[in-house]
């Protein structure tokens, strides 16, 4: 059996992204998402994903926006402001961040989504930053606080002569440098997770066809594939751009469909992960 979870990641970030999340559940492919705590358009977000019946996982954010806790030593500015991918990489691979200030980062952006009325099924990060060892064993113990028992794994599953050059094939060496360690401590922690994360080497070129290609190369297992599908918002940053739509058109069309249901893939979100690898 093919079981997988399509998590589109970043709800929460503005309402153009949303929209698009929102209408991939309904309409499409997607079944479940990732809530950014300290996203922009968390309130608005928070009512749709409850009257669409959205499974929602916390979407543990330190690299952009503004931190809900306030300034945290090393890592961000006196004004809460967070500093950025490769900044927040260079704090945590050298053990300048403030871990105290990081774990109660973290343990307010769990609360504020259970405060909101809802009930994370999982956790996963922006930008994988849960790959550090120093996170990964932070949140493995935090998760169980809050009685949520699934996390993603953040392993890139397609094979690594199939990465990209340039910048993004420079992200995947990373993870998989990080990601099996990662893994291991997810397992051993007791936590459900899946059997690896589909869709790394997608970032930004997800369409009908890869989204296709990638549908049929799913072996057996249970697996998460993870999306970005919205609208472009004007006011966005790049990542914000005309490739969110593409992403959507992929994960609504009926092309998608049809290989889910002629390879008999059981679609599901975190919360009926039975794998634990």
């Amino acid at each position: 059996m093919i079981s997988l979870i399509i998590n589109a990641d970043d709800l929460g970030s503005n309402r153009d992204r949303d929209r698009g999340i929102l209408q991939a559940f309904t309409q499409g492919i997607v079944t479940s998402a990732s809530l950014l705590a300290n996203g922009s358009s968390f309130v608005s977000a928070v009512v749709h994903a409850k009257q669409a019946g959205l499974p929602v996982g916390v979407h543990v954010n330190l690299a952009d926006g503004t931190a809900l806790t306030g300034p945290i030593k090393g890592l961000t500015d006196s004004a809460g402001l967070l500093p950025g991918k490769q900044k927040l990489r260079q704090c945590l691979a050298n053990g300048a961040c403030d871990l105290s200030a990081l774990r109660n980062e973290i343990a307010a952006q769990i609360e504020r989504i259970f405060n909101a009325g809802l009930k994370p099924d999982h956790l996963d990060s922006h930008q994988h930053c849960q790959l550090f060892p120093c996170l990964t064993a932070m949140l493995t113990e935090l998760v169980r606080g809050y009685d949520i028992s699934r996390m993603r794994t953040s392993y890139p599953t397609e094979p690594a002569e199939q990465d990209p050059e340039g910048d993004l094939g420079e992200e995947l060496s990373l993870y998989r440098r990080l990601g099996l360690d990662a893994h291991t401590t997810i397992i051993n922690a007791g936590l459900k997770t899946p059997d690896g994360l589909w869709g790394m080497p997608l970032l930004n070129r997800l369409n009908t066809t890869s989204l296709c290609q990638t549908l049929e190369s799913l072996p057996q297992g249970c697996w998460e594939l993870m999306t970005h599908p919205g609208y472009r918002c004007s006011d966005g940053e790049k990542f914000d751009g005309p490739q969110r739509q593409v992403e959507l058109q992929a994960l609504l069309s009926t092309e998608a469909k049809e290989v889910i249901a002629r390879r008999r893939i059981r679609l599901c979100s975190f919360k009926d992960l039975a794998c634990a690898s």
